[in-house]
């Protein structure tokens, strides 16, 4: 019996030696992240298989779900589904919780909630203070009804100043703009996209531009935009953008005269047109709407005591379901509170 385990542990030994060889002769090599279904998405769309560099994002692995949500399935209040949007989804930041969770991950159209991971990407790269100088590729937007600021090509302008514009008004040609100051071409700066929303965990999404005008292959889900809504409040900088109202400056164009422009916040709950419930702070968030996508919203708000939540609504039919859905939602923050 002792020859048995004796040779069970050697075998065993031999085992770990072998592993630890292999690993150390292979400190470059390439690991498959355990989301098969991810990358199966990403090679259909793109045309291939989207792996990451193990040293890429190698902080991100050891228990990288510890601070987020993880759930399955629709979670009602009170057995009453109070949305009838495609998704919704709202959680308690600071716990981590789901108070309620409709059709989050199913697959939908995002339309301009993808400018939230455009400025995520961007940071990563560039520094507010950064000069953007466009290309001919922003006087290239043909979709009709985008909205866009009139950039032309040899405009140049911060990133500050881009990502005020960008993601108040949602203007698409500034989104692109930004896109090629990081990687050269949206082709590349959608390949940052989807290796940052992997790393954050996403599993059901694949993004084709910065702008999050309509695409066969551009899709999120409501659960994903909360794993990246949720890293882009960890960033103060773009808190405050997304807490701004109305925000004017000056850019330069390639004549080499100053342009004055500007930009307004399209959240409803900022602007007046509709009211949030009682017992809730709005403190920012992203709009969006195409005719694919439907209309769209995230936010981060908080509660009478201070708590953060993040809420959001993905396909409604109109501006005011939308935001009726959107409040009906808030409301549960107060039976929660109470």
């Amino acid at each position: 019996m002792s020859g048995v385990r004796c040779t069970n542990r050697g075998v065993f030994i031999i085992i770990l030696l072998i592993t630890a060889f292999v690993l150390d002769g292979c400190s470059s090599a390439e690991i498959w992240m355990p989301f098969s279904d991810y990358s199966q998405n990403i090679r259909s769309s793109k045309g291939r298989a989207t792996v990451i560099e193990h040293t890429d994002y190698d902080d991100r692995y050891p228990g990288f779900a510890n601070d987020l949500c993880v759930f399955s399935g629709d979670v009602s209040a009170n057995d009453h589904h109070t949305i009838s949007s495609t998704s919704a989804l709202l959680i308690d930041v600071n716990e981590s919780k789901v108070l309620f969770s409709e059709n989050a991950f199913e697959r939908r159209y995002p339309a301009s909630t993808t400018k939230i991971l455009t400025a995520v990407v961007a940071l990563k790269y560039l520094t507010p203070e950064s000069v953007i100088k466009c290309t001919e590729s922003v006087e290239n937007v043909t979709v009709p009804g985008a909205v866009l600021l009139g950039l032309k090509s040899g405009d140049t302008m911060t990133l500050d100043q881009a990502l005020h514009l960008c993601l108040l008004s949602s203007y698409n040609d500034v989104s692109i703009a930004i896109a090629e100051a990081v990687s050269g071409s949206v082709e590349e700066f959608a390949d940052l996209m989807d290796r940052e929303a992997l790393a954050l965990g996403c599993t059901g999404s694949d993004f084709e531009n910065p702008s999050g005008l309509p695409d066969p292959g551009h899709y999120t889900t409501a659960y994903d935009l909360y794993l990246i809504f949720n890293e882009a409040i960890k960033d103060p900088f773009l808190l405050e953008v997304m807490q701004t109202n109305e925000y004017s400056t000056v850019i330069h164009t390639a004549a080499g005269s100053d342009k004055q422009v500007g930009s307004k916040n399209t959240n409803g709950y900022f602007r007046g047109a509709y009211t949030a419930p009682s017992n809730i702070t709005i403190l920012g968030g992203k709009t969006g709407t195409t005719d694919e996508a439907g209309h769209c919203l995230m936010l981060l708000i908080r509660d009478t005591t201070s708590k953060p939540y993040i809420a959001i609504v993905l396909g409604s039919d109109t501006t005011d379901d939308l935001y009726n859905e959107m409040s009906q939602m808030l409301n549960l923050c107060e039976v929660k509170v109470n």
